[in-house]
């Protein structure tokens, strides 16, 4: 009696320790969902929840502010949010999509290609992605496949001019540095869609910033174009309508520096990583809450933080501003 007794307390011992084990290896997933939750209803003021903490999303801003490119890291799901009607419209399965995938419209994504050469083992082209029929159409590379030189006694090359007056869509984006030029009709004109990078225009002042002078390329050129760079690093990003402009402090009337929203307006909390895209009627913006790391667990479990992401929120904007 007394050694089964022992038994059993080395039983219960052990299936606590296993107990225990469980419990510490489980404890974030347990933790999880309230604390995601938290974040849905604990948000800045004047705002309101797109997309739940809870799904782990990712989000891309997409011009126009009609739609939002998500994918939901909890359920590996991928879609064009429609902030119209709020359905979820499917997108082709693209490998590139999701680590690529750079919006120019609701309709074309531009695939971002390799750094390096065409010589280059590891070379990949830069590709347009049309979400209409799922296909990809390469843009030519002026970098690297221009037969000409660029620049013609420091003018730039007449026939290198022609694919930017002669474009249907011109985009340029800062961040990246680059421009991309679609012919009218690009699916047919596949050898007059290129991407052109600034840094091939020669060497420029510490001075100039990202985009500037492809901007005044185009301005020069009499062509017009669009921005597709949503970071606030090197440009600013005015409204659909263009009644507003967002900067990386705030939103304001355009063309001045009366500010419509500050970071006193949402608790400190904006921009530096926050704003994504406008809302298409300009009743205000949609930003991405960071969230916070929850648990280190050190260098003994394999590094790293267990995650809570944050909501994707509409910012309102005010509407006796």
């Amino acid at each position: 009696m007394i050694e089964k007794l022992k038994s059993n307390k080395k039983l219960t011992r052990l299936l606590t320790i296993l107990l225990f084990i469980l419990l510490c290896c489980n404890l974030p997933s347990l933790l999880f969902f309230p604390l995601c939750l938290k974040e849905d209803l604990f948000r800045p003021p004047n705002t309101e929840v797109l997309v739940s903490a809870c799904k782990k999303p990712v989000v891309r801003g997409v011009p126009g502010g009609e739609v939002l490119f998500v994918h939901e890291n909890l359920t590996d799901k991928t879609y064009l949010l429609d902030l119209r009607t709020g359905e979820k419209r499917k997108v082709p399965d693209d490998p590139l999509l999701l680590s690529k995938g750079v919006f120019l419209s609701s309709e074309l994504v531009w695939l971002k290609g390799s750094l390096v050469g065409p010589e280059n083992p590891n070379y990949r082209p830069h590709y347009i992605l049309d979400l209409t029929d799922g296909k990809r159409y390469e843009l030519v590379d002026l970098k690297w496949n221009f037969p000409n030189k660029l620049l013609d006694n420091g003018e730039l090359n007449p026939d290198l001019s022609a694919y930017f007056t002669g474009a249907g869509n011109v985009f340029i984006h800062h961040q990246e540095n680059r421009l991309i030029a679609l012919a009218p009709n690009f699916r047919q004109n596949l050898d007059r869609n290129v991407i052109f990078p600034q840094a091939s225009l020669g060497p420029v002042s510490l001075n100039v910033k990202n985009g500037e002078l492809l901007e005044q390329l185009m301005k020069d050129l009499d062509v017009n174009y669009k921005i597709a760079d949503f970071s606030l690093r090197y440009t600013n990003v005015p409204s659909p309508i263009g009644k507003y402009i967002v900067r990386d402090s705030g939103i304001y009337f355009s063309e001045t520096s009366i500010p419509i929203i500050t970071r006193e307006y949402t608790g400190g909390k904006f921009m530096g990583g926050y704003f994504k895209s406008w809302f298409y009627d300009e009743s205000g913006i949609v930003v991405k809450e960071i969230g916070y790391d929850l648990i280190n667990f050190g260098p003994d479990f394999g590094g790293g933080y267990y995650h809570i992401s944050g909501p994707i929120l509409k910012l309102i904007i005010p509407i006796d501003k």
